[in-house]
């Protein structure tokens, strides 16, 4: 009786491991070809032959081999990333940063502006301005690079993914809109849009496997005018249909509520939660004539400042917030629970949390993982999704 065995492709195996030289090369330093081989626990003949391809398609550059006088034999070959290939927009769309860069594939800022308030009431305006601002780059630097590889999106607000609608963004008034679709008639390139939340945990990742080189499991909890949560397990995100504001729906027993009553967890530790509460109790004056993202900031400068009302605010909805974490974080006991978001600026939520979350650990006696915070900014997250798009691609294509 015969057996028969499923092995992958060899395409596959061998764009896998293209793939994976290129996520070694990420950190921006030069590798010699037998450090690669030890790391992928490959042939230095199979590196050497994957390198060749990848300095064929210009995404990479060695130095050749070289002999060297003060040494015997032949001197390790070094590779590293053509900078000079081409460039990647970010583009982050939300109340608290409206920005865009183009950034090349070793991750180095070449451009940063601010998309202005007036151009962003409409989609349209803003995407007008992506475009004729990158149009205004590439003509700049027509004879100094390559060309234009992809654009990452990160929006705050709902989407489908699949289609590219934002379904709602309150704080942008947008809905209904294939942002997606706007942008690549634009820059005329593949454009991918995400979550903010599900940026921020990527960008989180990412750091973590350039400095060690594992594949960590992480529960991001992104805090600003709303709520919203993300999960990466098992090297990949875990989707809610776009839903990554679930966390926030979710009903809890506050310590201020009535002993029948529940609150949606966004009720009591969101950035609208935090401001109705000083508003009401704190004398804090929400000013009418900007936006919440202003409010909110003037708010936590207040609180860092030494206001103790204001600290206490912060910090109650942010011991609740730890509390409630804990017990979220134990059917997936995450490496990492990773704080995001500006509600974080505030030093006393971010204290908050991570006491709330040590108290539920001690009086459960269990201790899973540990708390961090993000201090990642949006357009920051935004390029790593960008590089990790363009990376983690397997055709042969130079788009995302």
């Amino acid at each position: 009786m015969s057996f028969k065995i499923n092995r992958p492709h060899l395409t596959e195996i061998r764009d896998k491991n293209k793939v994976a030289i290129l996520g070694m090369l990420r950190s921006g330093a030069a590798i010699s070809r037998p450090e690669i081989a030890e790391a992928l626990n490959l042939s230095l003949m199979s590196v050497s032959r994957l390198v060749k391809e990848l300095v064929n398609e210009g995404i990479c550059r060695s130095d050749g081999e070289r002999s060297s006088n003060r040494m015997l034999g032949r001197r390790p070959s070094f590779v590293s990333l053509n900078t000079d290939h081409g460039w990647v927009v970010a583009v982050c769309l939300s109340a608290f940063s409206k920005a865009i860069s183009i950034i090349d594939i070793a991750g180095n800022k070449r451009f940063e502006a601010s998309i202005p308030e007036d151009k962003s009431k409409t989609p349209e305006g803003a995407t007008r301005f992506i475009g004729k601002t990158v149009k205004s780059f590439l003509t700049t630097h027509r004879n100094t690079a390559g060309k234009l590889l992809g654009c990452a999106v990160v929006v705050a607000g709902q989407f489908d993914i699949k289609s590219g609608v934002l379904l709602s963004a309150p704080l942008l008034n947008w809905s209904g809109i294939n942002i997606q679709k706007l942008i690549e008639e634009q820059l005329l390139c593949d454009v991918v849009v995400d979550n903010i939340a599900n940026a921020l945990c990527i960008s989180h990742v990412d750091n973590i496997q350039i400095q060690t080189a594992k594949t960590p499991n992480i529960l991001l909890v992104h805090v600003a005018a709303g709520m919203g949560a993300s999960l990466f397990i098992n090297n990949q995100l875990v989707r809610r249909g776009g839903d990554e504001g679930w966390i926030g729906h979710l009903k809890i027993q506050s310590p201020k509520s009535k002993p029948d009553e529940k609150l949606s967890l966004s009720e009591v530790v969101s950035g609208r939660a935090l401001i109705d509460n000083l508003a009401k109790h704190k004398n804090f004056e929400i000013d009418q004539g900007t936006d919440f993202a202003s409010n909110f900031k003037r708010a936590i400068d207040e609180t860092n400042s030494g206001n103790k009302g204001f600290s206490e605010v912060f910090e109650d909805a942010g011991t609740t917030l730890g509390e409630n974490l804990f017990v979220l974080s134990a059917s997936s006991q995450p490496d990492f629970l990773v704080l995001a978001g500006p509600a974080f600026n505030a030093t006393p939520f971010e204290e908050g949390v991570c006491k709330g979350f040590e108290q539920a650990s001690e009086d459960a006696n269990q201790r899973w993982t540990s708390v961090q915070v993000s201090r990642h900014s949006y357009l920051d997250a935004a390029e790593s999704m960008a590089l990790r798009k363009y990376f983690c691609r397997v055709q042969k294509s130079s788009s995302l």
